[in-house]
């Protein structure tokens, strides 16, 4: 049986599935995939088994995978499963075509159970067996999956895009071993790996750049080590195996030639193909990137068909996982406080058919630029209202983008002025799109921005049955336990603006939340309950979600708006936004004053989304600094007695009523200014530089160490001064005694009598250390070996001296045989097996007769 070319197989599919590292976060799937793959290739294993055995291991295999219809209530299902039990149990036999089915349900039933195990455990039979439950469970988790098809890569590597990657990856394994091990052609198995390189060439990969290119070098070396193995195993049909290795190494005879430079020309005859296939293309001009599902970053399609509503949410992590930030735009506004204004893009509402967050279709409109725009829902005149002027400059850099564009805009917006025809604002979210591009767009905007006070909400206002019928409301299966978590956290307050704030506070303060861009949670009901309860660590997109969803459950009318922060001001007095900027927030339907913003999302320290800011009307009364030790931390209490720290919306309060209008506090960024790429990589070529210099000192130091007696110095001295002749060039010849090698070094070296004189005398010592019963005295070899380097430098070109000073070849030497040694990996275990069977027990021979 050959394990030798299973593993491979193997190998060779795990390098190749790097390359969806450009499409999906993370790396459990890749952990995934891996287990995969071993468990193929352990079915595999045993399909190539003596007959009976190989019928026992597809027996229990089929029937740990075909429990589910076994125990199912339907008696075909039952008939069925029994049937194909009984088929392959029957293989046993080799009949025709029974061996054939057998194989094909080992190799299913295997990966079935694996990915049963790894994620529907806790759904199956003693965490093992696959049930109808655990089956339900990986349907919805495949479901899930697909719902990222339409998303622009790369998308969050949640428990449904890992199950897909790693079935996917296990479906190649086993065509892989099919065609190489089993069917023995390597060369077509090339075609199912090529797959896997076509997953990100088949999306719009963003980026892809160098990591790509590993990934691809990476495959190709799968695949290649996987026709190596194959063309190993049919010399070995031929007779006496022939390898790159010198003789006595290899075979029980000794006598095997030394292919070592037939070697190194296919070395060099590959690493050329594979560097021309990897560089020419670079060079051709007119070579790009083609997206065969014509997906755009913004997740939608093209075509002759209306254009579809863009991926916000895949748009916005895009631009939060972007390093370094990109500028989006820029404006300068008459607002009093400038980072109270968000720019809203998108607005979202709960999709209860998909339990997901969809965009809002426009639906009724208004031509932007021909009248007045559609009046804010549900604002009155009984709260107090602020009108802002804002002028936008976009920047090249969008984020959002795709067919349809959306502009940035402070809500509600009453008047737009920007150029060019088309432009429409939505009646229901006041969102104004257009089909002009937003690049270096200029546009101002004026607002009507609510700024109610507590007492000018009316706390039995109506909700209009329209708001009612679309924003409110959540029927989720989980909406028990949702319901008594928001309960728990509004406990105490008596108006619908106290239970938003102390929603807003709980998720953003007080109940043990934390900023994370790393957490992947999917946009269901299920990740907002294990957000809630048990990770507590999100970015805004979890943070507002989870708000919105609580205030359905007690009755406040809920979307979610995704756009922009206010960014950070400049020395000009510009404000400036970029991609780090990006955000979602809650928007809430209040009686009297329409939708009001908050922010729930940790904020205003490095922990958080540095420039959210909670808004005035929703912030924690300030703490009372009265009674407060210097140095000590004030606190304050909210309606329900739940402490709340002087951070975020307390204190932004705090600085608003000490003068409205100051200018904003600095906050730090997210990224902390960037991973400093320059002075790592400066650092590692310095490191990289004065290594073997390191290496080649610290060498001689231990060498010269080590030697305790007369016999040692002397082969210390003989292996110093090797090395040093190898530094400047002068190799000794295999044939060479000790005193031949000092007589032609002398001559061809040019030395002065002293350094000729010391090297004879480290060659006899050699010599003697070597053949004689008694060494010469060692007490001047040191020495001498100094004097003849010495002499060797004076006698070398300078580009001679700096080799032999910051490169010594002496030390590179042992790294390019490894790297020899390493490309002849297959020919190493090969020397290998050799070696342990050559000291196995012998086996005595049969005698004749």
């Amino acid at each position: 049986m050959n394990h030798r070319l299973t593993i491979t197989a193997g190998l060779a599919v795990v390098l190749a599935s790097l390359s969806i590292f450009a499409v999906i976060q993370g790396i459990g799937w890749f952990y995934a995939g891996i287990g995969a793959v071993i468990a193929v290739a352990a079915a595999g294993t045993a399909t190539r088994l003596s007959a009976v055995p190989a019928a026992i291991w597809a027996t229990i295999l089929t029937a740990l995978a075909v429990v589910p219809l076994l125990s199912g209530p339907a008696w075909p299902a039952r008939l069925g499963g029994l049937a194909l039990v009984a088929i392959v149990a029957a293989s046993a036999s080799r009949q025709r075509i029974l061996p054939v089915i057998a194989h094909a349900a080992s190799y299913l039933a295997a990966l079935l159970v694996y990915l049963n195990l790894v994620y529907a455990g806790p759904e199956s039979l003693a965490r093992l067996v696959p049930s109808a439950r655990s089956l339900r469970y990986l349907g919805t988790l495949i479901s899930q999956g697909g719902d990222e098809r339409a998303y622009s890569p790369p998308v969050p590597g949640h428990p449904g895009v890992g199950l897909l990657a790693a079935g996917g990856i296990g479906v190649i394994a086993i065509i892989v071993d099919l065609l190489a091990v089993r069917m023995r052609r390597p060369a077509i198995a090339g075609l199912p790996l090529l797959v896997l390189f076509s997953v990100p060439v088949a999306t719009n990969v963003k980026d892809a750049g160098l990591g790509e290119a590993i990934a691809f070098c990476l495959g190709i070396s799968g695949y290649l080590a996987l026709l190596s193995a194959d063309g190993r195993e049919r010399l070995r049909l031929w007779g006496r195996l022939v390898t790159f290795w010198p003789s006595g190494t290899d075979d029980r005879t000794g006598q095997s030639p030394d292919t070592r430079a037939l070697a190194v020309s296919g070395r060099r005859i590959g690493m050329a193909a594979v560097g021309l296939g990897l560089i020419v293309p670079l060079l051709l001009p007119g070579l790009k990137i083609h997206d065969l599902f014509a997906t755009r970053g913004s997740g939608q399609r093209s075509g002759c068909c209306a254009p579809s509503l863009p991926q916000p949410l895949v748009q916005m992590q895009g631009m939060l996982h972007d390093s370094p930030a990109e500028q989006v735009l820029s404006y300068t506004t008459t607002a009093s406080d400038p980072d109270q204004q968000y720019l809203q893009v998108y607005v979202l509402n709960y999709d209860s058919a998909s339990g997901q967050w969809t965009q809002q279709k426009a639906g009724n409109t208004v031509q932007v630029g021909s009248g007045p725009l559609a009046p804010p829902p549900g604002q009155t005149g009984r709260i107090g209202y602020i009108t802002v002027r804002t002028r936008i400059t976009m920047d090249q850099v969008t984020g959002y983008g795709g067919e349809t564009s959306y502009l940035p805009l402070p809500y509600a917006p009453t008047a737009v002025h920007v150029t060019g025809p088309g432009w429409q604002e939505s009646r229901s979210t006041l969102v104004v799109s257009g089909n002009q591009a937003l690049s270096r767009l200029g546009y101002s905007v004026t607002s009507k921005e609510p700024d109610p006070a507590a007492g000018q909400l009316d706390p039995h206002g109506r909700v209009p049955a329209a708001i009612s019928r679309a924003d409110a409301g959540y029927s989720g299966a989980d909406r028990r336990e949702l319901t008594v978590i928001a309960e728990q956290a509004v406990r105490g307050a008596a108006t619908p603006l106290e239970q938003a704030t102390d929603l807003q506070d709980w998720l953003a303060q007080t109940g043990g939340f934390t900023y994370s861009v790393s957490t992947s949670l999917p946009n269901s009901a299920g990740g907002l309950v294990r957000f809630l309860t048990e990770v507590r660590r999100g970015d805004c997109q979890q943070f507002s979600f989870a708000m919105a969803i609580l205030a359905r459950l007690i009755g406040i009318p809920s979307r979610v708006a995704v756009g922009f922060t206010a960014g950070r001001q400049q020395k000009d007095g510009r404000w400036l936004v970029t991609t780090e900027d990006a955000h979602a927030w809650p928007e809430l339907y209040l009686a009297g004053a329409g939708w009001l913003r908050f922010e729930p999302t940790p904020a205003g320290s490095a922990v958080g989304q540095g420039t959210a800011s909670a808004p005035i009307y929703a912030a924690v009364p300030p703490p009372d600094y009265r009674g407060s030790s210097p140095g000590s931390a004030p606190q304050s209490t909210s309606r329900a007695g739940k402490a709340a720290p002087h951070a975020g919306a307390a204190g932004r309060l705090h600085q608003f009523e000490q003068g409205r209008g100051a200018a904003a506090v600095p906050r730090s960024g997210r990224r902390g200014g960037g991973f400093p790429w320059l002075p790592v990589a400066a650092c590692l070529i310095a490191a990289l530089a004065i290594t073997p210099r390191l290496v080649r000192s610290g060498t001689r130091r231990m060498r010269w160490r080590a030697a305790r007696g007369d016999a040692d110095l002397a082969r210390a001295a003989w292996r110093e001064l090797q090395d040093d002749l190898a530094d400047y060039g002068i190799a000794l010849r295999p044939s060479e005694s000790a005193r031949a090698a000092a007589a032609r070094v002398g001559a061809d070296a040019s030395l002065d009598d002293a350094a000729l004189a010391a090297l004879r005398h480290i060659a006899a010592a050699e010599e003697r250390a070597r053949y004689a019963r008694a060494p010469l005295a060692g007490g001047s070899l040191r020495a001498e070996v100094a004097l003849v380097r010495r002499a060797l430098a004076r006698n070398a070109s300078w580009p001679e001296r700096l080799r032999a000073l910051l490169m010594p070849p002496s030390t590179l030497d042992p790294v390019h045989s490894g790297i020899r040694q390493l490309a002849d990996i297959f020919g190493w275990l090969d020397a290998a097996a050799f070696r342990l069977r050559r000291r196995g027990p012998a086996v005595p021979a049969r005698r004749a007769g």
